[in-house]
């Protein structure tokens, strides 16, 4: 491959990534303005009811219809949180896959469809030097997502930190006493906006040079 070739490859996937990163932040902005507008809302709320000018629940006693003001907070940061988290567990996604496109033009591939350590062997062999590590955390990761199966218990070893808190896969039901069964292990992941930015940094680190 000559020094100019390499250098447009290189060159196109660094754009590529640029662009992915500015779709995932324009795709968390709006939630990230819903938690501050919540938040704005209810520190304002709460000022009207240090004020005396507002109560935390209404009550009509006519219908018997109830409000409670700090619930509604509540429900809509919760909903923006989440919203979140779904677009953090699909763009994990999208970045492994688009180093995995890449990594299929890179090198020539022996197979038809490589898999994953076909992909790390061809370009370890072309001398292109990738976040090995990295990309089978990255990997597991995104099976995870997908798949939902218990492969994914590889990758809660590697990173706990990556799944919910109070979550133990082995834990003993209180009904049965036995194990859980049919572990729903993609809703148990959480991911922070510092997750995504790490797996960016391990594909960028993970193509042409």
């Amino acid at each position: 491959m000559t020094f100019i070739l390499k250098t447009m490859r290189r060159a196109l996937f660094d754009h590529r990534i640029r662009q992915m990163r500015a779709a995932f932040h324009a795709a968390c902005a709006p939630f990230f303005q819903e938690l501050e507008d919540v938040k704005q809302e209810a520190d304002d709320f709460q000022r009207r009811v240090d004020a005396g000018s507002a109560h935390w629940e209404e009550y009509n006693e006519e219908t018997g219809a109830g409000r409670h003001y700090g619930e509604e907070f509540g429900e809509r940061r919760l909903e923006a949180e989440a919203a979140l988290l779904l677009v953090r567990k699909a763009f994990v996604v999208v970045i492994y896959h688009l180093w995995e496109r890449g990594a299929r033009r890179w090198v020539p591939q022996a197979r038809k469809k490589p898999n994953h350590a076909d992909l790390v062997a061809a370009l370890t062999e072309a001398l292109i030097v990738i976040d090995k590590a990295g990309l089978e955390e990255l990997r597991l990761l995104v099976n995870c997502l997908k798949h939902n199966s218990e492969y994914a218990r590889k990758l809660y070893v590697l990173r706990r930190d990556l799944f919910e808190g109070d979550f133990d896969p082995d834990s003993i039901h209180p009904a049965t006493g036995k194990p859980f069964m049919n572990i729903d292990w993609a809703e148990k992941v959480m991911l922070t906006g510092d997750n995504v930015e790490h797996y960016f940094q391990v594909v960028q680190n993970s193509g042409p040079k």
